[in-house]
């Protein structure tokens, strides 16, 4: 793929992409992983089972034209993988190559508790619940007490319409973190 769609039709060169998602970065990052999984002794089977899964997916999507970050992005989440195996040697490495992996899983689907826009109006996707099994609801940051529109199935559209994925620091005026309304203080 030699062209990805940017966020106004426009297109990215695959170097371009690679700049915009700091994947020359992350490839850094993961070589250095991977030397420190060698550079260890054995821990049992844990430790063995995991080199051997992240030196094989490692493998795969450095030889993928677009490759899929989502395991990489699973093992070095927060209290996942990585962090049992490894433990606090790799800790700085781990939120590095998390902030990345994570940056790059949000903007390619709906994720719970991302903050997001759209036209000048700031929200954030709700999980799944038992009624909605499919992510893609957004709270939007307004005083009304129910605020929610529904992007279901609808990632793609949603950035075609102008919907960008906003950094996780965004602080909302009458929403908390989790889409409910703010007690007033009074």
């Amino acid at each position: 793929m030699s062209k990805i769609i940017r966020d106004k039709g426009e297109k990215l060169s695959k170097i371009e992409y690679w700049k915009k998602w700091e994947i020359f970065e992350l490839f850094d990052d993961l070589h250095e992983a991977e030397q420190l999984l060698n550079s260890r002794k054995s821990k049992g089977y844990r430790h063995d089972k995991f080199k051997t899964e992240f030196t094989e997916e490692f493998g795969e999507i450095e030889g993928d034209n677009v490759a899929d970050f989502t395991r990489i992005w699973q093992w070095f989440s927060p209290n996942n993988e990585w962090d049992k195996v490894v433990g606090p040697e790799g800790e700085e490495l781990r939120r590095r190559i998390f902030k990345r992996t994570d940056r790059w899983k949000r903007n390619q689907e709906f994720i719970p508790w991302t903050k997001v826009s759209l036209k000048e109006e700031f929200g954030i996707v709700l999980d799944k619940t038992v009624d909605n099994n499919v992510v893609g609801l957004i709270r939007w940051d307004t005083e009304k007490e129910t605020d929610v529109e529904d992007w279901r199935g609808l990632f793609g559209s949603f950035l075609q319409s102008g919907g960008q994925v906003v950094d996780h620091d965004h602080k909302f005026k009458f929403i908390d973190d989790k889409g409910e309304l703010k007690k007033v203080s009074r």
